[in-house]
């Protein structure tokens, strides 16, 4: 049986505000940022969207998992609240395409400090992140994350994340840089045998 996957991107953060206004030398000068007052009003709304879908039954999940990145944390902390529908786990496979400061993270130690209700032993490494990741490296490590994903017992799983690792992971790499806005969920089913689009599309913003 195939397990259904709800992909989600994190809120806007400044990065993404000065990519959009040419800025990309500023951008990329950001070390791990986290989400702006935008990407909060963003995630405020996909989680009362998503509580809708759960009240009414069209939505369960049995497992959080999300990017270690600050801007994928503060998206999870603020989509489900202080009080998520099942447990959150982080993990290192489904960050971001490193390709610059504000690509990479922060170390293990400062970032799990400012978040200590997550559960980061999946984070082996101090500096978790890989420099200068190629195409390449991303597809292999896209690849991991999918066999990881088919491992874990639950069945329906929602995973926080970034808009190059979802494009590629989705295959729309090469039709578009990014086919994922800012709190984007889309559902995907996940079996041995690939990956398949869902029904369930949850928008809340139109593009920036």
């Amino acid at each position: 049986m195939a397990k259904s996957i709800l992909l989600i991107r994190h809120g806007q953060g400044d990065h993404n505000r000065l990519f959009a206004e040419g800025k990309t030398a500023e951008a990329l000068s950001l070390v791990d940022p986290g989400i702006n007052d935008v990407g909060v009003k963003q995630a405020y709304d996909l989680g009362g969207k998503l509580r809708e879908l759960m009240d009414g039954g069209k939505l369960q999940l049995d497992l959080i998992i999300t990017s270690p990145m600050k801007r994928a944390l503060m998206t999870t902390d603020t989509v489900f609240g202080p009080s998520p529908p099942c447990p959150v786990i982080v993990s290192p496979l489904p960050t971001e395409l490193g390709d610059g400061n504000c690509d990479y993270g922060s170390p293990r130690s400062a970032i799990s400090s400012q978040f200590p209700h997550l559960d980061f032993s999946l984070v082996k490494e101090e500096e978790w992140w890989t420099l200068n990741e190629s195409q390449s490296q991303l597809i292999e490590r896209i690849g991991r994350f999918k066999d990881f994903l088919l491992s874990r017992p639950e069945s329906r799983i929602a995973v926080v994340s970034h808009g190059r690792f979802l494009t590629c992971l989705v295959g729309d790499d090469g039709k578009v840089f990014n086919s994922f806005w800012n709190c984007d969920a889309r559902e995907v089913l996940l079996d041995k045998d690939g990956l398949r689009a869902g029904e369930l599309l949850v928008r809340v913003e139109e593009p920036w």
